[in-house]
């Protein structure tokens, strides 16, 4: 019987030593998707649509990680819930920051996301917006599939909606391809559509 008793000390004792050495859950990052950024983004779509005009949103975790919020007018939804113009905002610093416009060009090409960032297409371009904190970059690749013309992929820095180009460069086509990111995303199985309800 004492030696049970002296198991079953021992036992615990290593189990509460264990836990005390075992490695802490870090904390949730600022800004993370939980109830109180579900509210401010509630809280900013409430804001856009006392202008007038019904808004849908969805939040989808792309970019640093966590949640940003895509919005679009209602009258902009169609489909099983899809859209192609959007507006993208991300909650940072404390407040939920506009970050860019996005669109695609036809309804064949619906808003998706990956992992990276908000994806959208088009004949003769594709694209995707790569969220940071409270800022973004935008890939753009245009004139692309046109005969005659070269496919040129700009770079730009976005953040309050305004767009600053860093980089413009002229691709063969072959490039062209690899920075197809609205095809390529579908082809791999990475990208989802936006799903608006």
């Amino acid at each position: 019987m004492m030696k049970k008793l002296f198991v079953w000390m021992l036992s615990a004792a290593l189990c509460v030593s264990l836990g005390a050495c075992a490695p802490k859950t870090p904390s949730a990052p600022a800004g993370d998707d939980g109830a109180a950024v579900t509210e401010a983004y509630r809280n900013k779509v409430a804001e856009l649509d006392s202008a007038g005009e019904e808004h849908t949103w969805v939040e989808v975790r792309c970019g640093t990680g966590e949640k940003v919020l895509v919005v679009t007018k209602e009258s902009m939804v169609y489909g099983d819930g899809e859209t192609i113009d959007a507006d993208v905002y991300q909650y940072a610093d404390g407040e939920v920051k506009y970050i860019a416009f996005v669109s695609s060009t036809g309804t064949a090409y619906p808003l998706a996301f990956t992992e990276e960032g908000i994806l959208f297409g088009g004949n003769h371009t594709a694209g995707k917006l790569v969220i940071h904190e409270g800022t973004g970059e935008l890939y753009q690749l245009v004139d692309m599939n046109i005969e005659g013309r070269t496919p040129v992929l700009e770079t730009y820095d976005v953040a309050d909606g305004e767009k600053t180009l860093k980089s413009s460069e002229e691709l063969a086509p072959e490039e062209a391809d690899n920075f197809d990111y609205y095809t390529n995303a579908f082809a791999d199985g990475s990208a989802e559509v936006l799903g608006f309800q």
